[in-house]
């Protein structure tokens, strides 16, 4: 079955919102980046987009920054806010598409991390990164992490894998279309007591050159990259693509 064009807007539900919680990641690592990058201000204004169950958000609150989470999935966001008042933590979440951004010039920097870009589009991927631009502050920074550029994808074998994710075992499978420069994955989730979920996802892949166009297309100026979170350049191969660019 081929998947919706807005695929997101049904995929992170039942077993597959479970997955997105057992995701094993470097919070500390990542949010260090994100601080020594974007550097903004003690108790300054951070928008997380998209959110998930919060993971990046509450680590920053609990670090005083005011942080605002988006995503588009309603039982993580539901999941966050029940971890932040569990924490007595003050962070702002909004149940919305990742394009619907309601602020003007209010943030002092934003992230999305989790590989969560390149999921809708070119149209859809050049509105997320407007809308990201127009919430900024002039000067401030959005730090975007990605393993879906070309540079990083096809230096590897697309293969199919099993990973064993706490009591779920994820399947995934791999095709790409090159006249599309599309990359669709079939997943298939197994739980306990003979829970089963199958569904396929569309990734645009990117290209370095073609990520650095569509950022100064979005009106982006100084654009970094990097190919860690220790700063490493990012060079042909580098499994993550960390981009780092500034409004003007």
């Amino acid at each position: 079955m081929t998947p919706h064009p807005d695929w997101t807007r049904d995929f992170f539900k039942d077993l597959f919102a479970e997955c997105v919680k057992r995701i094993p990641g470097q919070t500390t690592e990542e949010i260090e980046f994100v601080l020594r990058h974007v550097n903004p201000p003690a108790g300054g204004r951070l928008l997380d987009v998209p959110c998930g169950a919060g993971r990046h958000s509450l680590a920053l609150s609990q670090k005083e920054f005011a942080v605002t989470g988006v995503d588009g999935c309603e039982s993580l966001i539901a999941d966050a806010r029940r971890a932040a008042a569990e924490l007595r933590l003050s962070v702002e979440f909004h149940h919305r598409d990742m394009r619907d951004l309601r602020w003007t010039g209010t943030f002092d920097g934003a992230y999305c991390l989790g590989n969560s870009f390149a999921y809708l589009g070119d149209e859809g991927d050049a509105a997320f990164l407007g809308a990201v631009l127009r919430v900024l502050k002039p000067g401030g920074r959005f730090v975007l992490q990605t393993n879906l550029c070309a540079e990083s994808v096809f230096t590897t074998r697309l293969q199919r894998a099993w990973y064993p994710m706490g009591d779920l075992l994820f399947l995934g499978d791999t095709d790409y279309d090159p006249a599309l420069s599309r990359l669709t994955s079939s997943y298939t989730l197994i739980g306990d007591e003979g829970r089963r979920e199958s569904k396929k996802a569309i990734y645009r892949i990117y290209t370095y050159r073609e990520l650095m166009a569509i950022f100064a297309a979005a009106g982006f100026e100084d654009v970094r990259t990097f190919g860690s979170l220790t700063d490493e350049l990012y060079r042909l191969g580098s499994p993550n693509l960390l981009i780092v660019a500034t409004k003007k």
